[in-house]
């Protein structure tokens, strides 16, 4: 390893950050969170090593009162000692000079560079010039952004090759004497233009500066492969895309870069940035392998908004990576290192996808049980209405513990808030031949350490939870038949207290299931026309049933379980139609037989959306018949405010869920 450490203080959007490196180093983040300002940082660093530098904006842009950038790097010695080691236990005296002024730097295996920058002030360095000259050799770094790469003309690689072949100084003279005398014995034509051009030269007291042994070095290779201009096959760069050309030049520059670390006494680093960029799926793949392979030689900075890339770095169980989370959190970058897989997590690799790794690029995961939760909160209506869903990574991992390990934030350590949304018969479960209830306590969250806290945070967690587990033990709850619907103001009490105990572990618990969010007392009217229009036949048999049962048209609340019960939902008592029989045996055969007749998955729930946000907009008079011309009349005037105020009341549970979503976004970008 090259780099140990990267300390950063004071540089643009970075107030103080520590950064412990591996082989292979990725930052990620969405867009504006100062990925970029890091390894702007290291840049910066590289190029003052032996060079004063402009300042170029690099202080603090939150603080103009701060006028000092420090940036310390932490390199590691031990293979550089290895080898030196190894070359003089060989008899290699060769270069015992240079070997002995290493040797001397060395402290523990390891050295630390320091640059201090102030405004309009030189720079201050912990270590002289000739020691920070050694480590410019040592350690040379090379930076490669896709979007400056000149795609069709490499010559800058000259550059690189010339440093892999060039020979002593002494080598040198020697070769261009050989070559001289080849000239001389064997091609007397040239000879004589040469000699021609020397006295030329001479006469007119025009002189040439010598070559270095690495200019050299580059002529030498372009004469051994023949030319300077590169091409790929028979053609030329030019007729490549720019995909294809950007990961060709990436992979020969890691090519040579193995090459001059496996005959030269360096540890090359390289910084890439975005490189995914242009690049096919199968090529990042490609790309992120030929990473991994020669990862033993080299280090790599990589900073991407690939999930591909991502997918990559978690799959693998080679221990050689490093991922950190950057966030821009109130005015500053901050990182997080991202928790690595365990290797026996052999089942959270084998189900990765782009989707799951999308969830450390969003500004906030939303974890829900299933598809028709997913089909909620991607509904292109909701998300006008409730722009923060738009925001949103929506995944499946309350049904699924693999996919949860690896999108919920706190799991992978993702600066990002993270929700998850579940059923409330998740935790709460009617006893048989009782009228109470089981608190059944989820998994994966720190209930333990509720004894630990302190304060307003012990009351809303540990002094909560005794309460709620009181209520269910002591508490009989009245409710009514058939479809034990409540009636009883101390479940409604039990469900407010349950609901206020999660949110202390971000879990949002509908007081029912997402059916009983998207059926609601507030909504029912509009609901029953709904399925009349849509000439539904459970609404003629609804019909049919309040004519034969007249309770269902006198009671709302009886009415309301029972529509929900038809769209697969469950009664107040969370109670499905099995378990509504099973403890009600004498319900009439007519009152269930309809239940269940519509499917979760049936695409109901985006069907029943459009028809009430298009509706919304007709009852102001609004010639609205698609999505297009519902979101142009959302523009208009107030018309926005007074769709999202009604839709607040109609589906109050789905407001509470975006205002949460909203108060802990905020929170979190100001922390």
């Amino acid at each position: 390893m090259a780099i140990k450490r990267l300390e950063i203080k004071g540089y643009r959007s970075i107030d103080d950050m520590k950064l412990n490196a591996k082989q292979i180093m990725a930052l990620i983040g969405p867009n504006g969170s100062g990925k970029s300002n890091i390894l702007s940082a290291l840049y910066f660093f590289y190029r003052s090593l032996t060079a004063e530098q402009r300042e170029e904006n690099i202080f603090d842009a939150n603080n103009k009162l701060r006028n000092e950038v420090c940036i310390r790097v932490t390199y590691d010695l031990q293979e550089i000692l290895k080898k030196i080691q190894h070359n003089l236990n060989g008899g290699s005296i060769e270069y015992e000079k240079y070997y002995t002024k290493i040797l001397a730097i060395a402290k523990e295996d390891e050295i630390v560079l320091e640059l201090i920058k102030r405004k309009e002030k030189r720079t201050i360095w912990n270590q002289d010039y000739n020691i920070r000259q050694i480590i410019s050799f040592l350690f040379p770094i090379y930076f490669v952004d896709s979007r400056e790469i000149m795609l069709t003309d490499w010559h800058d690689l000259w550059g690189l090759i010339g440093d892999l072949v060039k020979l002593r100084h002494e080598d040198s003279e020697r070769l261009q004497g050989d070559i001289r005398q080849k000239i001389t014995d064997d091609y007397q034509s040239m000879d004589g233009r040469l000699r021609n051009l020397v006295r030329l030269l001479e006469e007119k007291r025009i002189n040439v500066k010598k070559m270095t042994p690495k200019q050299l070095g580059e002529v030498t290779a372009e004469i051994a492969v023949g030319g300077r201009m590169f091409q790929y096959g028979e053609r030329s760069l030019q007729e490549y895309s720019n995909g294809t050309n950007a990961y060709n030049y990436t992979v020969f520059l890691i090519n040579i870069l193995n090459m001059l670390k496996r005959y030269k006494l360096k540890e090359p680093i390289i910084v890439l940035d975005e490189p995914e960029i242009s690049l096919h799926y199968l090529l990042i793949d490609e790309l992120m392998e030929k990473i991994f392979v020669v990862s033993d030689n080299l280090q790599f900075f990589l900073s991407t908004h690939s999930a591909r890339c991502v997918k990559a770095l978690l799959e693998s169980e080679e221990q050689v990576s490093g991922i950190y989370h950057i966030v821009l959190s109130g005015q500053y970058t901050k990182a997080k290192r991202v928790k690595e897989l365990p290797r026996e997590a052999s089942r959270e690799r084998a189900v990765i996808t782009e989707a799951y790794t999308n969830s450390c690029f969003a500004k906030m995961v939303l974890n829900v049980e299933g598809s028709t939760e997913q089909e909620l909160f991607r509904n292109k209506y909701l998300r006008l209405v409730f722009p923060t869903l738009k925001e949103v990574e929506i995944a499946n991992g309350m049904s699924n513990q693999v996919i949860y390990n690896l999108t919920a934030p706190h799991k992978r350590n993702y600066q990002i808030p993270g929700f998850a949304v579940m059923d409330m018969d998740k935790v709460l479960e009617k006893k048989d031949k009782q009228n109470r209830f089981l608190f059944k306590k989820l998994k994966d969250y720190p209930i333990a350490k509720e004894t630990f806290h302190f304060g307003e945070q012990r009351g809303n967690a540990l002094y909560r939870r005794k309460r709620i587990e009181r209520m269910c033990e002591k508490c009989n709850f009245f409710f009514q038949y058939p479809f034990f619907s409540y009636s009883d103001e101390n479940f409604v009490c039990l469900l407010d207290e349950i609901k206020n105990y999660y949110e202390n572990y971000h879990v949002f618990l509908w007081r029912n299931t997402v059916e009983g969010a998207l059926i609601t007392a507030g909504n029912l009217q509009i609901f029953l026309e709904y399925m009349k229009e849509r000439k539904n036949k459970d609404y003629e048999n609804l019909i049919l049933m309040e004519t034969k049962y007249p309770f269902l048209k006198k009671e709302k609340n009886q009415l309301l379980n029972y529509v929900r019960l038809l769209f697969s939902g469950k009664s107040d008592y969370l109670l499905t139609k099995k378990k509504i029989k099973e403890l009600n045996p004498q319900i009439h055969d007519r009152l269930t037989e309809n239940m269940n007749r519509i499917d979760k998955t049936g695409g109901w729930v985006s069907d029943w959306l459009e028809f009430y946000f298009l509706g919304t907009a007709r009852r102001t008079g609004a010639d609205v018949s698609d999505f297009s011309q519902f979101r142009r009349w959302l523009e208009t005037g107030n018309n926005k405010e007074n769709v999202r105020d009604k839709a607040e009341k109609d589906f109050v549970e789905l407001h509470q869920l975006h205002r949460l979503l909203q108060k802990n976004w905020d929170d979190n970008r100001v922390k």
